[in-house]
């Protein structure tokens, strides 16, 4: 199957308050083993682009920068527009991924569709549909990009491991896709879903580092190279 990772690559996320906790997270996160770090910039009580940017270029082509919006569990109150004026900032770091939600990508499409270390997202924090409605998700988002390095991600909240099959299935309909697929599920049905991703092709992992995490269900870092081990 299409990037089936035999070593799975590991994506830590950060969420912190200031610039000086928010570097210092990021410096041990990798010091702890990750490949990149998703940097949560909605949780910073002020955002400045020129230390983003100082960041972007320290750890170059190994940060997801996200600004989430309220209603996507964002942790920001800044203004739609002032929050797409960020996002559109954030395009001129071109050693960054950038992670944007499909509705903000939809509306905006003409302003990221050619941004090659894009990740266009989406989340359901309630359920997950089922197979054949992501995968009509999915056909309509790929539709709309335009480079093979793009990612779609795709992220349920699972109330059964049944669930979680459900997000399996969208695997091997996309093999040969002209994108890459990143689909798990959040909660404690979950967790599964995140461990066994990159073995169905998902590029990375996203997890946690030390007694914080961002979402249901995400695992530490120190623990899924733990039982990731069992399998070398």
């Amino acid at each position: 199957m299409k990037n089936r990772n035999t070593e799975p690559k590991f994506c830590v996320s950060i969420a912190a308050p200031n610039a000086s906790k928010l570097k210092s997270s990021v410096n041990s996160a990798f010091v702890s083993g990750a490949d990149f770090v998703e940097v949560r910039l909605d949780s910073l009580n002020s955002f400045s682009f020129d230390f983003v940017e100082e960041l972007s270029d320290l750890h170059k082509n190994k940060l997801v920068l996200t600004f989430r919006s309220k209603h996507q569990g964002g942790f920001s109150k800044i203004s739609e527009s002032d929050r797409l004026q960020i996002l559109t900032q954030l395009i001129d770091l071109k050693h960054s991924f950038k992670d944007i939600e499909s509705d903000t990508f939809n509306r905006n499409n003409s302003l990221f569709k050619n941004e090659k270390n894009l990740i266009v997202s989406w989340h359901n924090f309630k359920s997950t549909p089922s197979t054949n409605s992501l995968s009509k998700l999915i056909q309509n988002i790929s539709k709309k990009l335009s480079k093979p390095t793009q990612i779609i991600k795709i992220v349920t909240y699972a109330n059964s491991l049944n669930d979680c099959n459900k997000v399996y299935k969208l695997y091997p309909r996309f093999e040969k896709s002209k994108f890459q697929l990143l689909a798990f599920c959040m909660g404690e049905s979950g967790s599964i879903s995140r461990i066994l991703s990159p073995m169905l092709g998902a590029p990375f992992i996203y997890c946690s580092y030390g007694n914080k995490s961002t979402a249901p269900g995400q695992i530490n870092i120190k623990h899924l190279k733990e039982i990731y081990s069992n399998f070398s």
